[in-house]
């Protein structure tokens, strides 16, 4: 009688484990955004007061729901998951006070699993606006990054790759950060 329970313990512990493996499987692509883009402010200058913000949180969702048209099984990359490809959006914005005109720029890369670069595409726009208050100011930021993705879109394209169920030759994305080539910035 023990025995059999030791064994019928065993079954529902390995079954139970089992479970979380196959209801979770692993996305075919991943969006991958720094995480300086969420940590590090970017600051707008005007000749009155300056406007500072974080361009992480503004170009997540505008990306993910872009992508997530073309791509429908996207996610976001969190730490150390892997995929087939991988797409890196890189964001700047720079503001012309003279002008009153935003410019904004995604540069996406997308990357394989293995962590080779299928193609780089780059969407630039630009908007007309003040730099006021928070909510204005966040809403033209919102618009200009909303036009420079579309304009990224209609260059984007991936070629379909064929699935490699080998989770050892992929790279995870959260490794992809690391491959970023120096940047110097001078505003």
């Amino acid at each position: 009688m023990n025995n059999y329970l030791k064994t019928k313990t065993c079954i529902i512990i390995l079954a139970l484990s089992s479970i979380p493996s196959m209801a979770t499987a692993s996305p075919n692509s991943l969006l991958y955004i720094s995480a300086n883009d969420y940590s590090h402010s970017v600051r707008l200058l005007h000749p009155y007061y300056d406007y500072w913000f974080e361009q992480g949180p503004l170009v997540e969702p505008i990306a993910f729901e872009a992508l997530k048209e073309k791509l429908p099984d996207i996610s976001m990359c969190k730490a150390n998951e892997t995929a087939d490809t991988i797409i890196r959006i890189k964001p700047s914005l720079f503001y012309n006070p003279q002008m009153r005109v935003y410019h904004g720029r995604l540069v996406a890369t997308v990357f394989s699993g293995g962590g080779n670069v299928l193609g780089t595409y780059v969407g630039e726009a630009q908007q007309q606006g003040f730099l006021s208050v928070n909510h204005a100011t966040q809403l033209h930021i919102q618009k200009v990054y909303a036009k420079a993705m579309q304009n990224l879109m209609s260059k984007f394209e991936i070629k379909p790759i064929e699935r490699n169920g080998n989770a050892e030759n992929k790279l995870p994305c959260g490794l992809v950060g690391a491959q970023e080539e120096a940047k110097i910035n001078f505003y």
